[in-house]
């Protein structure tokens, strides 16, 4: 990803959650989570971290219309989706669920997990301290930090 593709993604985040009245601070940090594919629009995710301290983390996740967070598991983090605005679709252990705003469902360690949003949602996610180390992608070329290119 450009360091301009990343600027232009950053600011259609902010404008999905300021659309729906959560109003960033204009010095918040938007990580733009790629993977490494290079295909944000489809395989990608907004992630604003809220709070990350020793026992818990908040954090919004916003998925555009059509895109997914690909297959992983976390071997320490236990998270719980809060489902904001939108429709998220999910496969848990290779089971589906649909999520609804107002609804919400907890992973424990070890549940392989991807979700993904036709029409684009912003999710709350609360859980134990986050590492990006603690993601294990079924895809082996996943990078979880991102990498920006100048240009």
């Amino acid at each position: 990803m450009t360091r301009s593709e990343l600027i232009t993604a950053q600011e259609q985040v902010r404008r999905r959650l300021n659309d729906v009245g959560f109003v960033l601070d204009p010095v918040t940090t938007i990580e733009i989570a790629d993977f490494g594919l290079g295909r944000w629009e489809q395989t990608g995710l907004g992630i604003i971290i809220r709070v990350n301290e020793p026992e818990y983390c908040s954090k919004y996740l916003t998925l555009e219309a059509g895109q997914e967070c690909p297959q992983h598991y976390h071997k320490v983090k236990k998270e719980t989706f809060f489902v904001l605005t939108g429709t998220v679709d999910l496969e848990l252990d290779g089971v589906p669920m649909t999520l609804a705003p107002g609804q919400s469902c907890t992973l424990k360690p070890g549940v392989n997990h991807k979700f993904w949003s036709v029409g684009g949602a912003i999710i709350e996610e609360v859980s134990t301290h986050d590492e990006n180390s603690d993601s294990y992608f079924a895809d082996k070329a996943i990078v979880r930090d991102p990498i920006i290119e100048e240009g």
